[in-house]
């Protein structure tokens, strides 16, 4: 007699449940990059100017995809291509007070130089109108307060004043210390030679 093999269990593929999901829940999104003219353009609803195009660096579709919501703290935005990826960096203008040297546009000479590859392709966005802190960022982080207590200083030691001349004595020379009177006080004497 010819026994039934049972049949194996039909497992569930996670995976593929999920890859078919996301490819039925596929909506076509707005572009996150919008060309207004040949130098203007908006992202995510903020307006930018396209400054510099080296070597035709800019890509709308790889800014929309490599743009972060903290970059719109920043005055400018440089991006630069190395082995096929865009690069994003952020700059504040030069009249920023707050901004370390090497953040400010002013020394986007030498980031190219120093960080990015020799000849590579870049662009430079500039945010028109003052830069927005998107709310996200504004509420994690969190405000540092100022304490308004004066600090306290310590109450000045009394100075013992010493005189600083020693006393000279006919044949004796008397040092005196320069620290106060608790220390001692000793005398050198002269030898005199015995006749």
């Amino acid at each position: 007699m010819s026994e039934k093999q049972p049949e194996p269990e039909k497992g569930i593929n996670i995976a593929a449940e999920i890859s078919e999901i996301a490819q039925s829940d596929k909506v076509e999104a707005t572009p996150r990059v919008l060309m207004e003219s040949e130098n203007m353009l908006t992202i995510d609803g903020h307006p930018f100017e396209l400054v510099l195009n080296y070597r035709d660096g800019f890509d709308p579709d790889k800014l929309g995809q490599r743009f972060s919501d903290i970059l719109l703290k920043y005055n400018y935005i440089v991006g630069d291509w190395g082995y096929e990826q865009l690069r994003l960096k952020g700059f504040y203008s030069d009249n920023n007070k707050h901004a370390r040297r090497d953040q400010m546009i002013s020394c986007l000479e030498d980031y190219l130089n120093e960080y990015c590859n020799f000849g590579c392709a870049y662009f430079v966005l500039a945010q028109v109108g003052a830069p927005t802190i998107p709310k996200s960022l504004r509420e994690a982080t969190p405000r540092r307060r100022r304490n308004r207590k004066p600090r306290r200083r310590k109450p000045a030691e009394a100075e013992k004043r010493v005189s600083k001349q020693p006393l000279r004595r006919e044949g004796q020379k008397v040092v005196t210390s320069q620290k106060g009177s608790r220390h001692r006080h000793f005398t050198v004497k002269n030898k005199q030679a015995k006749n």
